[in-house]
């Protein structure tokens, strides 16, 4: 039997924020069962924990429903208060995956990680984004793919539009496979406080088998390199960010993003959120 820990990220409290369900001792597990245990639990994410094999302290692999992904924000940040809550790690590790060894950390119910170095994609037709995302696009920044290990579409939006938002599944799907990205964050800003930038956010993500995302933290990151890009930080070009993601249904939660930059690109994105445990148990072996 395999340990399995359910909780959620980027919450207020239990049952809100984004489900992960991860999966301890899974080096038995072949990739096609955590295809199809990904599948089963139809959440997000499900991440499969193993043994260290490039110079981490632990090896994580990341599956939605429909493929495996390189990285990504909630299932890093959820995994990680997950393994030091079973002390497999301490406050801080080093955590292999597809895009890298990714640093991580936790203080109390809070976990944090540093994704890897944001790459700035292809400028794409923003008016054909937002038709098929269901919103009306702003005047800028332009629409542009961003990563922090996944590529995604950074959109601008009129924050009305974001609650009525009826995104076209196929277009989307269309438009991801031509363009090169996974999901896109329909986002609009909001207002500044303290030094931070609020920005609101709807993501979609029907080429990974997730029709929308509750709370994506991969893409939070994305968005804060393209912000900092786009002179929203301070005068060094650093940015304080805070997302407010919440599906059409109400659920969601809040990340706190942190850029830092340097000769005017940003160069380093730091990804955190509030980790609520729900539920343990075993799956059984095959």
């Amino acid at each position: 039997m395999s340990r399995l820990a359910w909780v959620d990220v980027f919450a207020a409290e239990a049952m809100t924020g984004n489900p992960l369900a991860v999966v301890l001792d899974a080096d038995a597990w072949t990739s096609e069962r955590m295809q199809a245990f990904a599948a089963e639990l139809g959440i997000s994410e499900t991440t499969f924990v193993m043994a260290p094999g490039a110079g981490g302290d632990v090896r994580v692999r990341i599956f939605t429903p429909a493929m495996e992904l390189p990285m990504a924000g909630h299932p890093i940040v959820g995994t990680t208060w997950v393994l030091r809550a079973a002390g497999m790690i301490g406050d801080r590790a080093r955590i292999e995956t597809g895009a890298g060894v990714l640093s991580v950390r936790v203080r109390g119910s809070v976990a944090t990680m540093e994704q890897a170095e944001p790459v700035a994609g292809a400028l794409v037709d923003g008016a054909e984004a937002a038709h098929a995302a269901g919103v009306r696009a702003a005047a800028g920044p332009p629409a542009q793919v961003w990563s922090t290990g996944v590529p995604q579409l950074m959109l601008a939006a009129d924050v009305d539009s974001l609650e009525s938002a009826r995104p076209d599944n196929d277009a989307l799907c269309a438009l991801g496979e031509r363009d090169g990205w996974v999901g896109v964050s329909v986002y609009a800003v909001t207002g500044a406080e303290e030094e931070r930038v609020h920005v609101r956010v709807r993501h979609f993500a029907p080429l990974g088998g997730v029709p929308e995302d509750p709370v994506t933290g991969s893409a939070a990151g994305a968005l804060g390199a393209c912000l900092a890009a786009a002179g929203m930080g301070d005068a060094e070009g650093d940015l304080a960010l805070v997302v407010t993601q919440r599906t059409a249904t109400g659920r969601g939660g809040e990340v706190a993003v942190r850029v830092r930059s340097a000769g005017g690109r940003p160069r380093r994105v730091q990804v955190g959120g509030r980790v609520v445990p729900l539920f343990e148990g075993h799956v059984l072996d095959p």
